[in-house]
């Protein structure tokens, strides 16, 4: 019973805090180090990609990867969008590997489910804001997730699971905000968490259930300066009683691969 409790207390210690909240055995015990992925890209004329993340996912009797659109740019990032169509003559290689471990890697062939990712509608270009790749080679090591495909309820529990700028490994738990208090998050995942983690390196982490299976990407970080009443204020603005709410934004797997997915 002992040996049991000092491994519950290791794994903790190594994904960092999760708030005290109750995490079911399926997400103690997966091996996230060879399930949560380190983007290397390289393209023609944009600059070389060495940080955010990938994972892998089940996709019928396949398996794709997924990470987030804002590697390449979209509204919230910087510099210019490489649009899909110049995916196939721009990008010279993407791989993602374990973090301590580069040597156990995935090299990504092409965009994969190109129309959910970006369309065109006249002049104006709608971006999604994730990737999903093809495979051309993979290491057996490597582990992907199970996709769910459901509506995530306001208020559910859920977990990302990424690696800070010193690329340790953190399991941080949220809760679902909706905007107005809707009943269901569609089709942005907005998380509610405690703590402040703006590292690069979540950007592309999976968001998981208590289950372990993959809900959705995280795309961006952001917070928000309330005042005593709950009201959002400019961050420059100097109240008694003000505070920040820390958020993670990601896309949900029913976005992604479409709400009739069957696995």
């Amino acid at each position: 019973m002992k040996t049991i409790f000092q491994t519950i207390f290791l794994f903790l210690l190594a994904v960092g805090n999760v708030n005290g909240q109750y995490i079911g055995d399926p997400l103690l015990y997966m091996p996230w180090k060879k399930i949560v992925l380190h983007n290397e890209a390289s393209f023609k004329k944009y600059n070389d990609l060495t940080w955010g993340s990938g994972f892998l996912i089940n996709y019928h009797k396949d398996v794709i990867a997924i990470t987030a659109r804002d590697l390449t740019g979209t509204t919230y990032s910087w510099g210019d969008i490489i649009p899909v169509d110049s995916f196939r003559t721009e990008l010279k290689s993407w791989k993602m590997f374990v973090s301590d471990d580069p040597s156990q890697f995935v090299l990504l062939d092409s965009l994969f489910m190109k129309q959910r990712i970006e369309k065109k509608s006249f002049i104006f270009l709608y971006s999604a804001p994730f990737l999903s790749f093809s495979i051309k080679e993979k290491n057996e090591n490597i582990i992907p997730l199970e996709p769910n495909v459901n509506r995530i309820r306001n208020k559910d529990s859920l977990f990302v699971v990424g690696y800070d700028n010193d690329h340790n490994l953190k399991m941080v738990s949220g809760i679902v905000e909706t905007p107005m208090n809707e009943k269901y998050s569609e089709p942005d995942i907005r998380l509610k968490v405690e703590d402040y983690i703006f590292y690069s390196n979540f950007v592309g982490a999976p968001i998981v259930n208590q289950k372990g299976e993959v809900v959705g990407v995280v795309n961006r970080m952001y917070d928000l300066k309330k005042n005593k009443k709950g009201r959002i204020i400019r961050d420059d603005k100097e109240e008694e009683g003000s505070y920040y709410e820390y958020f993670l934004n990601g896309t949900t797997m029913r976005v992604i691969l479409g709400k009739d997915y069957v696995k």
